[in-house]
């Protein structure tokens, strides 16, 4: 099956490659750069396994300028995008996931609203699917909670049409599956494990969320 979330992200990379190098870029990264733009998968590996040390550095200032509220919406997409590369090839050749698990928990967290401590409704914290109105469609409300270890989200679907969740298994420190909520029907998980759980819809994918359970 094809990635097609991950096939995209390749060609909105490729494009910005050949439009734009930040002047600021490392030499590390403009070798990377060069390397992808050629799809040259070899020589892309082979300057994470000479650089390794230095990757993480390397992706971590990626991050921190991605994340800079004066950078521009544009750039902060490609420097997710590349960060996420050079993630994804550093595990590649290290067998360390760690990288590019971080890179992916904080690219995740730039779509979510802040965080907010839920109120539990009858010993269930409430998540709801509204319909969409002219502002709003295919989201979770809220998106981004806290709860405590042992407590019960509840997400209750208003929408019109179906809707199907889980956490992402890489990202997350546990896993939940809605199946298909059908209109007018709900779905329960009780969280047990402290930690953040990020999930998405795969139905519509640009609707995620995430519970954050504290002890």
């Amino acid at each position: 099956m094809i990635n097609f979330r991950g096939f995209v992200s390749a060609i909105l990379l490729s494009l910005y490659i050949l439009s734009a190098t930040p002047s600021n870029a490392s030499e590390i990264t403009d070798s990377f750069m060069e390397a992808r733009q050629m799809s040259n998968i070899l020589k892309m590996k082979s300057i994470i396994k000479e650089n390794k040390e230095k990757i993480p550095e390397e992706v971590n200032v990626l991050m921190e300028e991605a994340l800079n509220p004066e950078t521009p919406k544009e750039e902060r997409e490609w420097r997710l995008l590349l960060a996420e590369l050079i993630a994804r090839t550093y595990q590649e050749v290290t067998r360390d996931a760690n990288l590019l698990k971080g890179v992916k928990r904080k690219a995740f967290n730039t779509k979510l609203t802040p965080a907010v401590i839920s109120s539990a409704t009858e010993g269930l914290h409430i998540v709801e699917i509204p319909k969409p109105d002219e502002n709003t469609k295919n989201i979770f409300k809220p998106d981004n909670t806290i709860i405590k270890k042992g407590e019960t989200v509840k997400w209750v679907n208003n929408d019109s049409v179906e809707h199907k969740f889980a956490a992402v298994a890489a990202i997350s420190e546990g896993s939940f599956d809605s199946k298909t909520v059908e209109p007018e029907n709900s779905f329960e998980f009780k969280f047990e494990n402290p930690g953040e759980y990020f999930y998405i819809c795969f139905i519509h994918q640009s609707m995620i969320g995430k519970i954050i359970v504290e002890e």
